[in-house]
């Protein structure tokens, strides 16, 4: 029944097609190319829209790492910093023979580590998990400097110190890798203070 219907409604299209005179046929042709154009043009604006819209987030994802990498430029160069003044002052506290024999200088290691934290914590916001973990290890070692220091333990100050500058040599190593660039010295052990994977 439907093959019939079928058959009849083709029959019936081609007695009008051959019905149409010269002039009908090219009007039903340029209607015909008119929407096969408005159909391909529709097509297409689709694919340009879509392909606009990958780039546009292409740009956008672009534009979001090169931000990141700048703050995280800055901050690093704030840590380095602020890592040393922590070390130099709780050296220099040590030295002194610690808080009891220097209260003015246990205040300002105190607040040259306090500045040192602030600075870790900014850096964590956008490190890599491997930057994470030096920058824990490098905190750590000036946590016990500055307990060391506060003691008047003098010689565990200074070998803590020793500690302190690998720690900062592996942060700058994997802070070299997060940033897409060879790291340029081998990784320094840090023994009890390695914040390896599980500690």
């Amino acid at each position: 029944m439907t093959t019939a219907v079928g058959c009849t409604l083709r029959e019936e299209f081609v007695m009008t097609l051959s019905q149409l005179n010269f002039g009908e046929t090219l009007a039903a042709g340029a209607v015909n190319a008119l929407l096969t154009a408005v159909f391909i043009g529709i097509v297409a604006g689709l694919i340009v829209k879509r392909y606009e819209s990958i780039h546009e987030l292409r740009l956008q994802t672009r534009e979001l790492e090169h931000q990141t990498r700048v703050a995280l430029r800055t901050t690093y160069s704030q840590l380095l910093v602020a890592q040393r003044h922590s070390r130099q002052a709780s050296v220099q506290l040590a030295q002194a023979g610690g808080e009891s024999s220097d209260p003015d200088l246990a205040k300002a290691a105190g607040a040259a580590h306090d500045e040192f934290i602030n600075h870790y914590h900014g850096l964590n916001l956008d490190a890599s998990a491997e930057m994470w973990r030096d920058a824990r290890g490098l905190r750590k070692i000036l946590d016990d400097m500055l307990n060391s220091a506060r003691s008047g333990d003098a010689p565990g100050c200074e070998q803590l110190a020793g500690h302190a500058r690998a720690a900062r040599q592996n942060l700058e190593r994997s802070f070299r890798v997060r940033l897409g660039h060879e790291p340029l010295q081998e990784r320094r052990d840090l023994g009890k203070y390695d914040r390896g994977p599980g500690n």
